[in-house]
């Protein structure tokens, strides 16, 4: 038996050399996931045996060698959410919080009942909209294997969403007072420089947009509006430098009060609309 500090302490030095960012974390995450135990019990009298050391090796290897922790581990963390995650689904982006913190913002202000997240992948966005409202949530994406995975977290959470295999908006039927989206949008350009560890681990379904990195927002701007109950908000994730094009592509459409919000780092990230 080791205790797990030690293992952690390990995992660490371990990562900090194979020049992985954010070693301490991931290496918390390792343990703590190899262990079956909280962050906290990792310090406070936790063992590790042979069994458990094996698992925590092949894990940080795999980590060593670039691939995500949260593919790893099999874990990723959004708002007040755990979530299972595989290779099947983008891992959340904290930058996606907000996001979901706006379209909670104008549910709650707004009164709003039926909502419908596009490009669901891990069911992050319709998860956290429903647990933390408790709307009539609908989900919906092109990959049958994302929607596993969500239908997954959503029973992990215990809420009632809704999710239905759909290219873009080709299986909706009805109209919703908010439609919510984070879709991909690399271009072809930014794909091909993206960091390996998205690059050869992630998804490129969910990730690349083609040519410009805009087809989606296209789509979303062609064809929102129909499923869109009047007045209704339209909540987008965009991509660095995509604000001007896709705040166009919505006002060309029809749609008013485009706006655009700034993530944590100061970027353009979230485009909001109504449906006039």
């Amino acid at each position: 038996m080791r205790p797990a500090r030690d293992a952690y302490v390990s995992v660490r030095e371990r990562l900090i050399k194979a020049g992985v960012a954010e070693p301490e974390a991931k290496a918390r995450m390792i343990v703590a996931e190899a262990l079956g135990v909280s962050f906290a019990d990792l310090f406070l009298g936790a063992y590790a045996d042979e069994a458990a050391l094996d698992r925590i090796h092949g894990m940080a290897r795999r980590c060593e060698n670039g691939e995500p922790v949260e593919y790893v581990t099999g874990r990723a963390y959004f708002r007040y959410l755990t979530l299972s995650v595989s290779p099947d689904v983008l891992i959340p982006r904290h930058e996606t919080e907000l996001v979901a913190e706006e379209a909670i913002r104008l549910i709650r202000t707004n009164g709003y009942r039926t909502a419908l997240d596009v490009c669901t992948g891990s069911g992050c966005i319709a998860i956290s909209v429903n647990t933390e409202t408790g709307i009539d949530t609908d989900a919906c994406d092109i990959s049958a294997k994302a929607l596993e995975i969500a239908e997954r977290n959503a029973r992990l959470h215990g809420c009632s969403v809704r999710f239905f295999l759909s290219d873009m908006f080709a299986s909706v039927r009805r109209r919703y007072d908010i439609i919510v989206s984070n879709p991909p949008y690399v271009s072809e350009g930014e794909y091909a420089a993206l960091d390996a560890s998205v690059r050869l681990y992630e998804p490129r379904l969910a990730l690349a947009a083609g040519g410009d990195g805009l087809s989606f927002y296209r789509i979303i701007a062609a064809e929102a509006a129909e499923h869109l109950s009047e007045n209704g908000a339209l909540v987008l994730e965009i991509g660095a430098g995509q604000a001007k094009d896709v705040t166009k592509l919505l006002k060309t459409a029809g749609f008013s009060d485009v706006l655009c919000k700034k993530d944590y780092a100061g970027r353009d990230r979230i485009v909001t609309a109504r449906r006039r």
